[in-house]
């Protein structure tokens, strides 16, 4: 028995953190199910599921043997796509992930013009958070990943474009009658204007100490570039709220709960939250952050995925996008 057949039946068990819920996935009966990871287990002489817990955990056993699946399963389709590369053939795949933000705002104009220019191209989307992508584009189960991640020296990045973050504060806040000659509207950020900095940044940030913020979960991207600003300033916020989606942070502010940060991009297709809101530059490097894709070193980079990139550049999704970059 090759104990790596089943390998997608093991990873959707774990995915799902148990056997009925994968079974529902699978479209095959739970008693089935575990019949066959009884025989795998059996054939390598271990156990893979700690079944005593719920949701059901891998064994150190289990981490490895997904660990090595995904390393198979990247050859298999290096493999293939050696094959269709070397036919020119218009067929093909690709295993796109990003987060919330990006798949629902980004990638829907990008899949409409790359799906008229290759029909034939199958796209499957993953919708995960940061740190759940980089476990899935080691694994293999991923080819490309739109997102910005921390540096990993496994991983290739190319630049798509650069997006801005602003302080959004509800527009029934007193704080945008002091600060009026430097607030920002939904017009103007769909306009670019806050690209030039026509209004300028703001001087002083350290009455924010005194609002209520709705923000991430700390060891989120934004999250974090959010602490180090208010740290440099000197400010301890009040947060009220903390989520893991910033579209989810955007729309309780936007009722008036709080204060937040929120990235131009989200703002630019937010109409309806967008325009209960005054947005603010502040100064720091920071509140700039660079949008990559993510493909793993020493994996065939195929025509399909080099077309999707090339695509993706064209259609300039970020209000920012430096073509010298590029490489």
């Amino acid at each position: 028995m090759d104990i790596f057949s089943k390998k997608e039946v093991i990873r959707a068990i774990h995915q799902e953190g148990g056997f009925l819920k994968a079974a529902r996935v699978l479209h095959i009966a739970q008693p089935s199910l575990s019949v066959m990871v009884s025989s795998i287990e059996k054939e390598i002489g271990g156990t893979l599921f700690d079944r005593s817990t719920n949701p059901v955990r891998l064994t150190p056993l289990g981490v490895k043997y997904l660990e090595c699946a995904g390393g198979i399963s990247m050859i298999e389709d290096d493999f293939f796509n050696y094959i269709n590369e070397l036919q020119g053939l218009e067929t093909g795949s690709i295993a796109l992930g990003s987060n919330t933000l990006y798949m629902s705002n980004i990638i829907p104009a990008i899949l409409t013009v790359y799906s008229v220019k290759h029909p034939m191209i199958h796209l499957s989307l993953y919708e995960h958070e940061s740190r759940n992508l980089i476990d899935q584009l080691h694994s293999g189960q991923l080819e490309l990943v739109i997102d910005n991640l921390p540096d990993d020296e496994r991983m290739d990045r190319h630049y798509l474009g650069t997006e801005s973050l602003l302080l959004a504060v509800p527009k029934d806040n007193d704080l945008n009658r002091k600060w009026s000659s430097h607030a920002y509207t939904h017009d103007d950020i769909a306009a670019g204007r806050h690209l030039s900095n026509s209004k300028g940044y703001l001087s002083d940030i350290r009455m924010l100490s005194d609002q209520p913020f709705i923000l991430l979960q700390k060891g989120l991207d934004t999250r974090r570039r959010c602490d180090d600003v208010f740290e440099e300033n000197g400010i301890t916020v009040q947060s009220v709220y903390e989520l893991n989606q910033l579209s989810s942070a955007f729309g309780l502010a936007s009722s008036g709960l709080g204060l937040t940060v929120v990235s131009d991009t989200l703002i630019r297709h937010s109409l309806d939250w967008a325009d209960k809101m005054r947005y603010y530059a502040v100064r720091s490097p920071e509140f700039t952050r660079d949008v990559y894709f993510y493909t793993m070193k020493n994996r065939l980079i195929t025509r399909t995925i080099r077309e999707f990139i090339d695509v993706s550049r064209e259609l300039h999704p970020f209000s920012v996008y430096d073509p010298a970059r590029q490489l």
